[in-house]
């Protein structure tokens, strides 16, 4: 897909999906992935990111991965288009960029690098690397951490296949300035979801990425709808709504986040279940109050 035909996808809303393991954690659960994407796709959403922080991505194996990513594909058909995480050594992920190629994927995303000993300049190499040696496949990176600057990112933005950044770091008013000074040949994403999304988008996001779209993709879609439109009264209806939930995913120094994700999929009848350590599981007063959370939104 030519990087110009991909941003338009890309300048929407997008669910990064849950992975669902067996009973014990020992493998996936591909039926239950299966499940959850069938149950996306009848609420058409455009774009669906496997692999990323919201799927557990540091807990896979390089085969549970691929597992994962072909999982997804099998059960989308042609209906939606897909863009994985990726990451991991440089080596990694330009190997995974290359299985998600044969599989006909159009575009990646770049997890950002977790080492212990890292810094601008080696991750303006890291990236570069990447990009260089993904020549026609259309890269989003994803900003998670500070070394990702301004300054990498100018020096970045000549590549070609480089059509996005999802943003989920920082102040917003960082994120006006980066807009301000890069400008916006890129797709700038918000890569904190439906609550910080109106703010950004004023700022100058044109999509952003939801976890809570995996149990409540029409409340995702109505907030894309709502910006959209330029309809910032409805949207801030809809971001007073979720805010409760999305202090429970906050809980315990954020790492909440996706165990919250998986309770609500399986209190609607999809498929959560545990995750993987070092992610923690819920405590029965944390479940009940994510059940309370959402019991009125008509799910």
């Amino acid at each position: 897909m030519e990087p110009e035909e991909f941003k338009k996808i890309l300048a929407g809303y997008s669910v990064t999906t849950a992975t669902p393991f067996t009973q014990d954690l020992s493998k996936i659960d591909t039926d239950g992935i299966v499940k959850n994407i069938e149950f996306l796709l009848n609420h058409r959403v455009p774009l669906l990111i496997p692999n990323g922080n919201t799927g557990e991505f540091y807990s896979l194996s390089e085969h549970e991965w691929f597992e994962v990513l072909q999982a997804t594909i099998d059960a989308t058909g042609n209906e939606t288009t897909i863009m994985s995480g990726v990451g991991h050594s440089t080596k990694t992920a330009i190997s995974q960029i290359e299985k998600a190629r044969s599989l006909a994927i159009p575009a990646v995303m770049i997890m950002y690098p977790q080492h212990v000993f890292v810094s601008e300049e080696g991750i303006l190499d890291y990236y570069r690397a990447i990009l260089e040696q993904s020549d026609g496949m259309n890269i989003v990176l994803y900003k998670k951490g500070p070394l990702l600057s301004d300054a990498v990112l100018q020096k970045l933005m000549k590549y070609e296949n480089l059509v996005g950044v999802k943003y989920a770091f920082g102040r917003i008013v960082d994120f006006a300035r980066t807009v301000q000074e890069l400008g916006p040949s890129i797709i700038w994403s918000c890569g904190s979801a439906e609550r910080f999304a109106p703010f950004f988008w004023l700022a100058g996001a044109r999509a952003f990425t939801s976890g809570l779209g995996n149990f409540a993709p029409t409340i995702t879609a109505s907030m894309y709808s709502a910006l959209d439109k330029g309809d910032y009264s409805k949207a801030m209806e809809i971001q007073k709504m979720i805010t409760p939930l999305e202090y429970l995913r906050e809980g315990r120094d954020k790492a909440n986040n996706v165990p919250v994700v998986k309770r609500a999929l399986d209190h609607i009848g999809m498929v959560g279940g545990k995750c993987r350590p070092p992610i923690h599981q819920l405590s029965d007063d944390e479940q009940n109050a994510i059940v309370n959370c959402i019991q009125s939104w008509n799910l």
